[in-house]
C-alpha cells in the first residue's frame, strides 16, 4: 500500500488509523490505494494498536426465556448495533440471574474484556454505580438515575406514554383505572406509576407490582377487591395480557366488562385477542443514543445531542367506552 500511495509505511499508519502527522491530500491518496487493493482494518491489530477491546458491555439481569417477549431489549439491541457497527465497535451481551450482577461488571472491567458499559434496569438506588464509579471505566445510562450519578444517561419521553394511556382511558369515561406494574424497584416503573396517579387522579384504583415469577398472581391480585376497576394499565404488553387471562377467569369480558391498556407496542398487541391497545416507544433510537453517548465518553468527547421521538399510543380492540 505504502508503494502504491508513494508514501512512507508510517504514513500509511497514521491514515488508515485516523491519527495526526499526514496531509488531508496524503491521507486521502492513502486510502484511495487501500480501496484499490481491497484492504480492510484487522480489528484485533487496532484494538492492540489503541489499547482498546473495541467492544461494550451490556449485562442482563433476565431468564432467556424473558428475553424473547421482551420488545424493549430486542429494539434496544437493534439501537446499539446501529451505532456500533459502523463504529467498528462489538457488543459483549451476557445473561445472568435476577440482582445487579456485580461480579459480572467487576470481572469483564478487571479482564479489559471491554471498554465500557450501557446500563440498563436503573434500580432505586442502583449498586453498580459506586463498583463502576471506583472501576474508572466509561458508564453511559439507558434511563433516568433516581438521585445523583457518576455517569452520563440518556432517557426517553416513557413517562408521557402513560399519560396518554391514561388519558385515553379517562376519555372513554372510565372512573377506576388500576395499575400493573414491573418490580417496584426499577426507576422507570415507579416514573410510569407516579404518572399513572397523576394522570389518574380520582379515578386511580389499586397499584399492584409483578415480579416474573408471579405475574399470574399479580394480575389476579390487581383485579380483586371492591370498588371493581373499569380499566388497568399495564407498564409491558405480558402485563397486560396476563390481566386479560385474570379477566377471563373472574367471568370478565375485555373491553366489555374491563378495558385494559398495555406498554411497548410489542408484536404480542397486535397479536392478541382482543388486540391490546399499547404504547409505542422508539427504543432502537434509544439504543441508538445510549451507544453513541458511551462511544463519545470512551473517546473522552461531549455526548452528541440526543432528542428523543414522543411515544405514540396505538389505540386497539381491547379499550373500549364505559
Amino acid at each position: 500500500m505504502a508503494r502504491r500511495a508513494g508514501v512512507s509505511q508510517a504514513a500509511v499508519s497514521f491514515a488508515v488509523n485516523g491519527r495526526p502527522g499526514v496531509s488531508p491530500g496524503t491521507r486521502e491518496r492513502i486510502l484511495a490505494a487501500a480501496r484499490e487493493l481491497g484492504w480492510r482494518p484487522s480489528a484485533s491489530a487496532r484494538a492492540l494498536t489503541e489499547a482498546r477491546a473495541r467492544a461494550i458491555g451490556l449485562v442482563l439481569a433476565r431468564d432467556p426465556a424473558q428475553i424473547e417477549l421482551d420488545s424493549f431489549f430486542v429494539r434496544f439491541l437493534a439501537g446499539l448495533e446501529r451505532t456500533l457497527a459502523p463504529a467498528g465497535y462489538a457488543l459483549l451481551l451476557q445473561l445472568v440471574p435476577a440482582g445487579p450482577a456485580l461480579d459480572a461488571y467487576e470481572r469483564l472491567a478487571a479482564e479489559g474484556r471491554v471498554d465500557g458499559f450501557v446500563l440498563t434496569d436503573v434500580e432505586v438506588p442502583d449498586a453498580r454505580f459506586e463498583l463502576l464509579a471506583e472501576a474508572g471505566t466509561p458508564v453511559v445510562i439507558a434511563g433516568h438515575p433516581a438521585g445523583e450519578s457518576p455517569f452520563p444517561w440518556v432517557e426517553t419521553r416513557h413517562a408521557e406514554g402513560m399519560d396518554a394511556a391514561v388519558a385515553h382511558l379517562r376519555e372513554l369515561g372510565h372512573e377506576r383505572i388500576g395499575f400493573l406494574g414491573g418490580p417496584a424497584e426499577y426507576e422507570h416503573v415507579q416514573v410510569r406509576l407516579a404518572r399513572w396517579r397523576e394522570a389518574a387522579g380520582e379515578a386511580a384504583g389499586r397499584a399492584v407490582h409483578a415480579r416474573p415469577e408471579h405475574v399470574a398472581a399479580a394480575a389476579r391480585a390487581v383485579l380483586a377487591g371492591a370498588p371493581a376497576l373499569t380499566a388497568v394499565v399495564c407498564t409491558s404488553d405480558p402485563l397486560a395480557m396476563a390481566v386479560v387471562a385474570a379477566a377471563g377467569e373472574a367471568g370478565l369480558a375485555v373491553p366489555q366488562d374491563l378495558s385494559v391498556a398495555g406498554f411497548d407496542d410489542s408484536p404480542l398487541a397486535a397479536l392478541a385477542s382482543p388486540a391490546l391497545t399499547s404504547v409505542r416507544v422508539d427504543y432502537g433510537e434509544f439504543g441508538a443514543a445510549a451507544a453513541a453517548a458511551l462511544l463519545a465518553a470512551i473517546a473522552g468527547e461531549p455526548a452528541p445531542a440526543y432528542s428523543p421521538s414522543a411515544p405514540a399510543l396505538v389505540a386497539r380492540a381491547s379499550t373500549a367506552r364505559r
